[in-house]
């Protein structure tokens, strides 16, 4: 895990200076949601790749792959002149960056109890929590005193010792508990077959009509807790796309320095990391939908509040930042992340994780793109404020969703 902290100094700043840089650069709006739109759009295959490789090769090595190519690309951003090459290089940090989070995760599962695994989730990303905030300190102090690119050199020397640290610490094979019910499945299925000596099997009466997959499944309970339960978390992050992508041009644009601008981020992110270090003993003896669905509509009400102060002046575009920006991307985040997070762990069992994960995250990575690909248009089109309250409704229906979800 504690390649993952150090990793997590390089993973969030990167993004809010790109978008900073790109703006130096003689950028715009659209050029920043571009290069977001483009990451996002890679997050896709790569989070496929990833779990499915995760099934199938060591973890170890996808894991020094990722952070290698990862602190290449880093440092080739420093050298880049252009923004399109800028995002180029940007795209393919994307892509390898997230080569550790499938196996990290596997890890939880395979070494954690079921019972404690809200607990280690919360632990695993309260350590990249930390990682993140100490990144984020880092850039706010450093870009006072040096140019953008310069500080992509000194976040790849944190690249470099998350390399050396999974190196060191990550396990060359692991064979846990689920890996090995997985081995013994079709055995177990064989011998319950010769014991059972009858079978009734059900053929639909209209074979020729019918579907795997129907919207009128979502409607019918108790099948349709996986369905909703994947739909409520695709609208969540298509309402994070459109939300982070520009929430840091909306206040540089304002008129706010770069330095205060990271410094609000960096507000979020400890309050981030204060929520993930109590959220999960709070999820031992709480639903989590419940909790998930009182996060969503903190978040969303910060979303609109954000979104409103975007009209009024800098200093309160500032204060208002400084206030809902911790509560919305701070502890409505890690309350909500922490919970479904844990319902997608309950519900993927025991076969396949990795490339179950993989099918999850590519969700994310689809969600993020058609946020942060249409939250360019509507900025540019009806204002940051449309773009926010926008994302805002989406969080509502989203905690809608969560409220009426049923297990089966």
């Amino acid at each position: 895990m504690i390649s993952a902290l150090l990793f997590g100094v390089v993973s969030l700043p990167i993004s809010t200076l790109l978008s900073l840089e790109i703006l130096n650069l003689g950028g715009n709006t659209i050029d920043v949601d571009y290069a977001i739109s483009l990451s996002n759009a890679v997050l896709i295959p790569a989070s496929l790749f990833w779990g499915y490789a995760s099934d199938r090769f060591d973890i170890r090595s996808i894991i020094l792959i990722g952070f290698g190519v990862s602190s290449v690309s880093l440092y080739l951003m420093a050298l880049a002149c252009s923004i399109i090459l800028l995002i180029i290089l940007y795209a393919l940090f994307t892509f390898f960056s997230v080569s550790y989070s499938t196996p990290m995760n596997l890890l939880v599962m395979e070494t954690t109890e079921k019972s404690r695994w809200a607990e280690s989730f919360s632990k695993l990303s309260m350590l990249t929590s930390i990682g993140n905030l100490v990144g984020l300190i880092l850039s706010t102090i450093l870009v006072i005193f040096i140019h953008i690119y310069e500080i992509y050199i000194v976040l790849s020397i944190f690249s470099i010792a998350a390399f050396i640290s999974a190196y060191l610490f990550t396990p060359r094979v692991f064979m846990g508990i689920e890996r090995v019910s997985i081995v013994h499945h079709k055995e177990s299925f064989f011998t319950r077959l010769k014991m059972h000596p009858l079978f009734f099997v059900h053929i639909p009466p209209n074979l020729h009509n019918f579907k795997m997959f129907r919207v009128s499944r979502l409607l019918k309970k108790p099948i349709n807790y996986l369905p909703l339960l994947y739909l409520a978390i695709f609208i969540f992050y298509i309402s994070s796309g459109l939300f982070n992508t520009l929430y840091p041009v909306s206040l540089y644009t304002k008129g706010l320095d770069k330095s205060i601008v990271l410094g609000i981020i960096t507000e979020g992110m400890i309050a981030e990391i204060l929520t993930f270090h109590l959220i999960g003993k709070y999820l031992e003896k709480k639903d989590e939908r419940e909790t998930s669905f009182r996060a969503l509509l903190l978040r969303g009400s910060s979303y609109i509040a954000m979104g409103i102060s975007t009209i009024l002046s800098a200093s309160f575009t500032e204060i208002l930042g400084m206030i809902f920006y911790p509560l919305a991307a701070g502890v409505a985040f890690s309350a909500y992340y922490s919970a479904s997070n844990t319902l997608i762990f309950k519900a993927i069992g025991g076969r396949n994780q990795g490339r179950s994960l993989g099918v999850y995250s590519t969700l994310v990575g689809v969600a993020l793109f058609l946020g942060s690909f249409a939250s360019g248009f509507i900025s540019t089109r009806f204002g940051f404020i449309t773009n926010f309250a926008i994302a805002g409704i989406l969080l509502f229906i989203s905690a809608f969703i969560f409220k009426i979800l049923e297990e089966g």
